[in-house]
């Protein structure tokens, strides 16, 4: 034991028991804590399995991911497609429509007008609906319809051509036997009147006459019945359309109603 008599400094700085030293001891662990907590620690990093097994995990999920994204790339574009098919067809059928409400027969033309089928063109006198800006008479035009086969194939375009407005029966006659011409045989000037309209595998005809479908071009010729020259118009037009093989459609069958048909006659 110390005595405190005999020791200088004062006994509180030396004695074990003393409360200086209990201080002393105290800060110098804390001084070796700090000292620990400064060293730099040892990090464990992955090992070669973990980040292969990480990578592999990383590629499964951006496979999928892709996946995904094409497959929704793929239903969009698809949709858009049918789309714009949809929409080509229903203009064209608008337009078949439009010419077949707008078919008239011209007095003391004949043959020479109204709706006729010789198995590879359908002509068609309609009214035009051009406006003239004196207001006059915008005449009419002569329409034609027909699909051509290219080469060997089995498919084809479905074409439309137009005359210019006529306001006469001369021009009325020469574009009425034009139509028949384009409908042979393709010329530069006939092509420069027409428009491709769908790509088809082909298309059939029949008229609805004497209360019956009869072949359009067996039935062309005028009704046995009594008529006037709106009856002379077949009652009605059905066209039944082979599409394209990459339509997803098949065939169609479009039917026109002669606007002024009375449908109770007998």
């Amino acid at each position: 034991m110390c005595d405190p008599k005999h020791l200088t400094p004062p006994p509180a700085l030396l004695c074990p028991g003393g409360h200086a030293h209990q201080v002393v001891r105290l800060a110098f662990a804390i001084d070796q804590k700090n000292t620990r907590e400064r060293r730099p620690r040892r990090v464990r990093g992955f090992t070669l399995v973990e980040v292969l097994i990480a990578l592999s995990l990383m590629a499964a999920m951006g496979a999928l991911s892709w996946q995904g994204i094409d497959s929704m790339l793929r239903s969009r574009s698809a949709v858009q497609t049918e789309h714009a098919r949809s929409t080509v067809l229903g203009t064209v059928l608008a337009q078949w429509r439009a010419d077949l409400d707008a078919a008239t027969l011209l007095p003391g033309m004949g043959a020479a007008s109204g709706i006729d089928w010789d198995g590879r063109v359908l002509r068609i006198t309609r009214r035009s609906t051009e406006i003239n800006a004196d207001g006059s008479d915008p005449g009419v035009w002569v329409v034609a319809w027909r699909w051509q086969a290219q080469g060997n194939e089995a498919r084809g375009q479905w074409r439309r051509w137009q005359s210019a407005s006529l306001r006469d029966s001369a021009s009325v006659q020469l574009a009425w036997a034009q139509a028949a011409v384009w409908g042979q045989e393709s010329t530069l000037e006939a092509n420069a009147r027409q428009t491709d309209l769908l790509a088809l595998q082909g298309w059939q005809l029949y008229f609805f006459r004497d209360n019956a479908w009869g072949n359009a071009l067996s039935s062309a010729g005028a009704s046995t019945s009594t008529s006037t020259n709106a009856s002379a118009l077949p009652d009605a037009v059905r066209a039944v359309i082979q599409l394209a093989p990459d339509s997803g459609r098949g065939s169609i069958t479009v039917d026109w109603l002669r606007p002024n048909w009375s449908v109770g006659r007998t």
